[in-house]
């Protein structure tokens, strides 16, 4: 589900969103002060993204971006935000705006202390989304189709509700998929020629190259830019990870990058680690080079003493390996809807 390069009625962008003059902040009876966020405001913002009801699903990824974008303004990341903080200064709602770099699509993505919902504050804040949205757009250039999109854990409702009342619409599922790791793991060689190569010893850069150009194709909102690679690369765990390796091209051929998405808790150690990024190389597919990956993750989790491994998977995203981690024994565990609304 690719957006089309140009948009079938041929009119600009700016002549096409019908983008407002003016939009307001969201009303001040709701006893909040808005301001757009600042780097320094990440301290409150963490917490207020972690209460959620949607913060276990894939949405993490998106927040971890308005971090990044937080810390770094620059036109590769730029975004538009608004906070809300009630007279002690704390931080009850956020919205963010965030275009990704190269495309015309736009993810919009809101929070609310859950201690203040039910006073309007989402609706509020998904109409001020959808006006700056369309004042983003308008500014692009070219005919492409331009697109809201939005991320929300199948569980999140009232979000869900919001979205479509300003008239998103589904247009594909990311499903969170699960196995037990304590069942047999079937596991198989590298073909010939490739090697195992620990992690510390991998340039990050090259694998995010790989893992660009192995996703290039797919829909998406567009490539991981270095920002986003680097911040995120701090969380992936060495032996929980493996990158098959080709010494003769010194090409990096499959990769799979494991964490653990939540902190331990303070009695027991965390049980459940998350496949975050698993990719093999268009040259190296069809040659079992996945499912050695696979296989090889799964037992190393297992010998860490992990209980459970995790992955979010699309089905619509081309070489997304999901009949290979059913055969594996994964099965659904949940899943976030992405929602838009082409302008």
């Amino acid at each position: 589900m690719e957006i089309p390069p140009h948009h079938p009625s041929g009119i600009p962008i700016a002549e096409r969103v019908r983008a407002p003059i003016d939009v307001s902040t969201p009303s001040p009876r709701h006893q909040l002060l808005w301001r757009p966020l600042r780097a320094s405001d990440e301290a409150q913002l963490v917490p207020l993204m972690n209460s959620q009801e949607d913060a276990p699903d894939s949405a993490v990824d998106h927040r971890l971006a308005v971090l990044v974008a937080l810390e770094r303004m620059t036109p590769e990341t730029a975004f538009v935000t608004l906070g809300g903080f009630d007279r002690a200064g704390v931080l009850r709602a956020a919205a963010f705006l965030h275009l990704w770099p190269g495309t015309s699509a736009l993810v919009a993505h809101g929070l609310v202390d859950p201690t203040w919902s039910g006073r309007g504050i989402g609706a509020s804040l998904m109409a001020w989304q959808e006006g700056r949205g369309r004042q983003i757009l308008a500014g692009l250039p070219g005919d492409a189709t331009a697109r809201m999109l939005g991320y929300v854990a199948e569980s999140a409702a009232n979000r869900r509700r919001l979205l479509m009342a300003a008239g998103f619409s589904p247009l594909r599922s990311v499903y969170r998929m699960r196995r037990d790791l304590e069942a047999p793991i079937p596991c198989q060689d590298l073909p010939a020629g490739l090697r195992w190569r620990p992690l510390e010893k991998m340039d990050p850069e090259l694998i995010r190259q790989t893992h660009n150009n192995a996703t290039g194709a797919a829909w998406a909102p567009g490539p991981v830019y270095p920002e986003l690679w680097w911040r995120r690369w701090e969380d992936y765990l060495p032996e929980l990870s493996c990158v098959a390796y080709d010494p003769a091209d010194e090409r990096v051929a499959g990769y799979v990058l494991a964490l653990i998405e939540r902190p331990a808790s303070k009695m027991t150690p965390r049980s459940e680690v998350t496949i975050h990024r698993f990719a093999v190389a268009p040259a190296y597919r069809q040659r079992g080079v996945g499912r050695a990956l696979l296989g090889r993750a799964l037992l190393q989790s297992a010998d860490e003493g992990r209980r459970f491994a995790t992955a979010a998977l699309d089905p619509a995203m081309p070489h997304s390996g999901l009949a290979m981690f059913e055969d594996f024994g994964f099965t659904p565990a949940g899943r976030t809807i992405v929602y838009g609304l082409d302008l």
